[in-house]
């Protein structure tokens, strides 16, 4: 039976995804019960929820945060957090060192990386954090490297392409290991996914790709979109900027004050299918109550359009927001 879940409910999971402290936590899951169709087809995940609602209450939460090794939580910055997974001595710490700030540990050797490192990456005029976590393997993985995946916008899976045929049967693997916990590598999240699944958007690098025979052949057979690069010596870098900015599906809003000049230089970043209200929003909350109307360059009809508050926004788009 369909679950039919409700747009209240939706939005209150997406919250959840992001919610980090207990009674951020709880709050939220009391709402999505709240709101969640009570109908034998949301049986199950009405039960979810109640056990998670149960869990925190009783402080089980706070007890198992007292066992963390303090890596569960890296700070979101930037216009989205993207998780970089994959087997040992695939590159990762290489493309990080590459794309953005952050300077891992790199070595030819499995396993030089050990705990989370985080760097930004710059795309034209936003950055976008990258996650360089410790690989998973079927002999064990921190547990918290799972939670940070579990909390990321995106995946990027880095497999060293001149392994050739056998990368096939490593993202096999890794699949498999991530779905243990809940975790499942798609192409694009659904809204009614379960709610105990975490679905994770993917995207394939695969690196080292000058040493490689066949790339585009292995690319052919990966079951996610997937690029080729080489970290060591730049090639593809500037295109996978570009795919990792597609891939999380946001858009750029940008403002100006009436009768002057937009600010180009600092945009809002938005989910794609916001609106103007969600720009106004952004901006300010308090601007949402004293709206009169917005004006649009980019995606109106003409520069300077009067918009309505349901106005779908594009990337690139400057909002000038009139208040009463």
């Amino acid at each position: 039976m369909p679950a039919n879940l409700t747009p209240e409910f939706l939005k209150a999971r997406k919250r959840l995804r992001q919610a980090k402290e207990p009674e951020e936590k709880l709050a939220i899951l009391e709402e999505m019960l709240r709101t969640i169709p009570k109908h034998k087809g949301t049986d199950h995940m009405q039960a979810d929820i109640k056990r998670r609602i149960a869990k925190l209450r009783d402080g089980q939460s706070q007890s198992k945060r007292g066992k963390s090794s303090g890596h569960d939580h890296i700070p979101r910055e930037g216009a989205g957090q993207v998780a970089l997974i994959g087997p040992p001595n695939t590159g990762k710490s290489n493309l990080v060192t590459s794309l953005t700030n952050a300077k891992p540990e790199v070595a030819e050797y499995p396993f030089s990386t050990l705990v989370p490192i985080p760097g930004m990456m710059a795309f034209e005029d936003i950055s976008i954090q990258l996650l360089d976590l410790p690989p998973i393997t079927p002999e064990y993985t921190e547990p918290w490297v799972y939670n940070l995946i579990r909390g990321c916008d995106l995946g990027l899976v880095v497999l060293d392409a001149s392994d050739g045929e056998l990368i096939v049967d490593e993202l096999a693997e890794l699949r498999g290991l991530l779905e243990e916990k809940h975790l499942q590598l798609v192409v694009e999240a659904e809204e009614e996914a379960e709610e105990r699944i975490r679905e994770i958007p993917t995207q394939i690098v695969l690196n080292k790709a000058d040493i490689a025979d066949g790339t585009e052949e292995l690319i052919a057979r990966m079951p996610f979109p997937a690029s080729s690069v080489c970290a060591a010596t730049g090639h593809g870098l500037d295109g996978l900027r570009r795919i990792v900015f597609d891939a999380l599906k946001i858009v750029r809003v940008y403002t100006k004050m009436p009768g002057k000049k937009p600010d180009m230089t600092e945009p809002y970043t938005l989910p794609q299918g916001s609106t103007a209200l969600d720009a106004v929003g952004t901006v300010h909350r308090d601007f949402v109550e004293r709206l009169k109307y917005v004006r649009i360059w980019g995606s109106g009809r003409f520069d300077g359009q009067q918009v309505p508050a349901d106005h779908l926004l594009e990337d690139g788009d400057i909002v000038e927001i009139h208040l009463k």
